[in-house]
């Protein structure tokens, strides 16, 4: 089997596909570093058993790694692109041990992710669509944060790069908010279906809306995955005149030279139409400063909050006081002016929190859509957990943030990911402790 590998170093870990390990340099690997190159030892599963793939990369940049594995023997490196540049290499690798993945804490956050961040610069927060960009901008704004791009808080739906370059060239920080992907397209979905906006755009068209039973909405969902499947072919670039749910979020991470990737058809005719490059999707997803995850709303915003410093919003420093902590108190009325989160909704009917209970067939046809989603938002998830880690530690506000109660929450919605959502959060705060 080959395996397509992005790594890098951070902070004296190493990265292979956004997860994080501890690194080995043998006397070789040494003499190598002496030269210029590192031997970068990397232990991942790279999608089979575990397995150690040894890489050589240029010390201190990102590579990509195509690696020939088997079950239980050796790993063989076919060749390493070092910015793009491929390099041919005979490195085989150790054999796995066993089939058994072992278990490794977390890196510390990046300081660009933990930093403080002044509140009177300009706030870039990209909408990608159904992964509360409308809920985020609209509470920058309501801060009140004076320099925030888009100032709409709907309709600018950018991908990443022009909104970077372009609509909110010049900003300070740069931001942009994931989803975890079953039910980011279950939201597509339902917006197309349900919303003003979305019974619009699908008029005339084929758009499955049968009836507005929770059974209708799983016939019309599946019907709707049905009609981007299989990926690939012409057919597929149909989006209902609405959204194109393939790696719908890593797509707006990885386009270059499009203003708004709701669909493909502006995309190039290349491996990359519906399963964007996740290496480059990771970079890009690495220079911004603020990546909250849906599903963290709240613990996202503490951080963020906490990383404004003491010139914050005084409405900001009251909700770190009063609601930044476990368990959360309740907050009386009429007392002083309490910032509440905001929570945008755009259509009354087919919302739906308890995806994990869907037909398996569903679930299969929605992880074959959001193959490269998927692996983008393990890697936030993991860091966000890690930054929300850092802000309970002495570090931040000394305090726990992520109470149990939302841990049991998500833990039997995240486990489709095939890892613990508490063990995960465990990790991150066992590194830091």
């Amino acid at each position: 089997m080959r395996h397509i590998l992005s790594c890098g170093e951070s902070g004296g870990n190493i990265h292979v596909n956004g997860r994080a390990w501890r690194r080995i340099e043998s006397p070789r690997a040494r003499r190598k570093r002496r030269r210029g190159l590192t031997a970068l030892i990397f232990l991942g599963a790279a999608g089979v058993t575990a397995v150690v793939v040894h890489v050589l990369a240029t010390f201190g940049t990102c590579c990509i790694a195509e690696v020939e594995c088997t079950a239980y023997g050796p790993c063989l490196l076919l060749r390493l692109r070092p910015d793009g540049v491929a390099v041919d290499d005979g490195y085989e690798s150790r054999s796995a041990p066993s089939r058994s993945r072992p278990h490794h804490t977390l890196p510390p956050p990046p300081d660009n992710r933990i930093r403080e961040l002044d509140p009177n610069g300009t706030f870039s927060f990209v909408h990608i669509s159904k992964a509360a960009g409308s809920s985020w901008i609209a509470s920058l704004q309501g801060l009140p944060l004076e320099k925030v791009c888009p100032k709409r808080n709907n309709g600018a739906e950018f991908s990443v790069e022009y909104q970077t370059r372009t609509h909110c060239n010049g900003s300070d920080y740069h931001m942009v908010s994931l989803r975890s992907p079953r039910h980011h397209v279950w939201s597509l979905f339902t917006m197309c279906k349900y919303s003003d906006w979305g019974r619009n755009m699908t008029n005339g068209t084929a758009f499955p809306r049968s009836g507005t039973a929770e059974t209708d909405d799983e016939r019309d969902f599946e019907a709707f995955l049905d009609h981007f499947l299989p990926l690939g072919g012409e057919g597929t670039v149909d989006e209902y005149k609405c959204y194109h749910p393939a790696n719908y979020q890593s797509r707006h991470l990885d386009v270059r030279g499009v203003k708004k990737p709701h669909g493909v058809r502006d995309l190039p005719h290349d491996e990359y139409r519906f399963e964007p490059n996740l290496n480059h999707s990771l970079s890009v997803y690495r220079d911004q400063d603020f990546v909250p995850v849906v599903e963290l709303f709240h613990e996202s915003s503490c951080l963020l909050y906490h990383r404004l410093g003491p010139r914050a919003p005084a409405r900001v420093l009251r909700y770190l006081d009063q609601r930044c902590r476990c368990p959360q108190p309740e907050i009386r009325e009429g007392g002083e002016d309490v910032l509440e989160l905001v929570h945008i909704t755009h259509h009354a009917l087919g919302h739906r929190q308890d995806l994990q209970n869907l037909p398996q067939s569903i679930l299969d046809k929605v992880a074959i859509l959001t193959r490269v989603d998927r692996e983008l938002y393990l890697v936030a998830l993991g860091e966000i957990l890690a930054e929300v880690a850092w802000l309970e530690s002495p570090a931040g506000l000394g305090r726990r943030v992520l109470c149990d109660e939302a841990i049991e929450k998500l833990e039997p919605e995240l486990a489709y990911l095939d890892r613990s959502f508490a063990n995960l959060y465990r990790d991150t705060t066992d590194k830091l402790s």
